[in-house]
């Protein structure tokens, strides 16, 4: 294991209770169970692969003779300006 450092963090009480309720049922410590939390968010999101998302699909599938829709697309889309 990698050496650990100390931190501190600051939690809701009722979250904290939780996670020592949790630690007491697996024997593990708080501790123990923040740094998985963290470790496995952490490794889902390196292996975010934008290109499998659904949404990245859109991109490029429409088109517009109007130049600054980035800009203007309330304007455009609700007829509402700035």
């Amino acid at each position: 294991m990698a050496t650990l450092k100390r931190t501190q963090m600051y939690l809701p009480e009722d979250t904290l209770r939780k996670l020592k309720r949790k630690s007491k049922k697996e024997k593990t410590t708080v501790s123990n169970i923040v740094r998985n939390a963290i470790s496995d968010f952490l490794s889902k999101e390196e292996k975010k692969n934008w290109a499998e998302d659904p949404l990245w699909e859109m991109v490029g599938k429409s088109s517009s003779k109007e130049a600054d829709l980035s800009v203007n697309h309330d304007k455009y889309l609700y007829g509402k300006t700035r």
